[in-house]
C-alpha cells in the first residue's frame, strides 16, 4: 500500500515548489505540488499575512531571496563573465538559465555546469564570446572540486633511460584542463583579475591549460604546438607519436616544456609499457 504524505510533508512540497519556481511568485503557489489544497482561489491559505505584507508578499520574500541566491552563486563562479556582461545582462542570463537549469541538488557546486552552451545559445551577440570566456571560469571551478590528484613528480624526469622516452605515455592529472577557444579569454580574464577594465576582445585563436597545484588553482598560455602535444598525449599517444603530430613546425624546446609540465603537475605518472 502506498502511503499518502503527511499534512505536513504536504505543505513542504507545496512551499518549496511555490519559493523554487522560477517565474512569478503566483504561478509557482499554483503549479507546486498539492496547490489544491494550500492555494485556492489565489490565496496562499496555508500562509498568514503580517501585520504590512500580504501572506503572498511574504511568499515572495521567499521566493525573490532564493531566485536571488542562485543569481549570487553563479556570480560567484563567473566573476568574469558577470564584469563582461555587465549586472544587467548577467543577470537576465542567470534568471533564464534558472528557469532552464533549476537547482536538483542540496549542493550548488555543479550547479553552474551548463553556463557555457547556454551562454552560446542565450548570450546574444556576444554568445561565442561569452561561452568561451565562461569554459575557462568552469574549467577553474572543476580544477577547485578535482579530487585528490596523482601527480608524476619532477624528479622522475631523471629516473627514465632516454631510449625509453620515445615510447613513454604520460596521462593527465585529474587537476588539468586543456582548452582551446576563438577567443584571448586568458588575456581578458587576467585584465578583470589585475582590476583593468578591459572591453570584449576580437577573435583570435588561443589556448590555455587551467591546473591545480599545492591547493592553489593556475593557468598557463598555451602555444599551438604546446596544445596539440598536450591533447595528444592525453588522448593516449606516445610521445614520440605526440612529438611527432607537430612537424614540420620549427625545432621547438621540447625538454623546457616538459620541464614546465611536469613542475605544474599536468601528468599523473609516465608509463614505460
Amino acid at each position: 500500500m502506498t502511503r499518502m504524505p503527511s499534512a505536513v510533508r504536504q505543505l513542504q512540497e507545496w512551499f518549496a515548489g511555490a519559493i523554487m519556481h522560477p517565474g512569478p511568485v503566483a504561478d509557482g503557489a499554483r503549479l507546486a505540488p498539492h496547490a489544491e489544497r494550500f492555494f485556492v482561489d489565489g490565496v496562499a491559505r496555508a500562509l498568514t499575512p503580517g501585520p504590512l505584507v500580504s501572506a503572498m508578499d511574504r511568499l515572495a520574500i521567499y521566493h525573490d531571496a532564493y531566485q536571488s541566491r542562485l543569481v549570487e552563486c553563479l556570480g560567484d563562479d563567473y566573476p568574469a563573465l558577470r564584469y563582461a556582461l555587465h549586472e544587467e545582462g548577467f543577470g537576465a542570463l542567470c534568471r533564464a538559465y534558472i528557469a532552464e537549469h533549476p537547482s536538483r541538488s542540496p549542493s550548488l557546486n555543479a550547479f553552474g555546469r551548463h553556463m557555457a552552451d547556454f551562454a552560446h545559445a542565450h548570450g546574444g551577440e556576444h554568445g561565442a564570446f561569452a561561452s568561451a570566456l565562461a569554459r575557462l571560469e568552469w574549467a577553474m571551478v572543476e580544477a577547485i572540486h578535482a579530487p585528490e590528484a596523482e601527480i608524476m613528480p619532477l624528479d622522475a624526469l631523471a629516473t627514465i633511460a632516454p631510449e625509453r622516452w620515445p615510447a613513454a605515455r604520460l596521462p593527465a592529472s585529474s587537476a588539468v584542463r586543456i582548452l582551446k577557444f576563438d577567443y584571448p579569454v586568458n588575456r581578458f580574464f587576467q585584465a578583470f583579475r589585475n582590476d583593468e577594465t578591459p572591453s570584449l576582445p576580437e577573435a583570435e585563436a588561443s589556448a590555455t591549460a587551467v591546473y591545480r597545484k599545492n591547493h592553489v588553482v593556475w593557468r598557463m598560455d598555451l602555444t599551438p604546438a604546446m596544445a596539440h602535444v598536450l591533447d595528444a598525449l592525453f588522448a593516449g599517444a606516445t610521445l614520440e607519436e605526440a612529438l611527432s603530430s607537430i612537424a614540420p613546425l620549427e625545432e621547438p624546446d621540447v625538454a623546457s616544456w616538459f620541464r614546465e609540465w611536469v613542475a605544474a603537475g599536468f601528468f599523473a605518472r609516465a608509463e614505460l609499457g
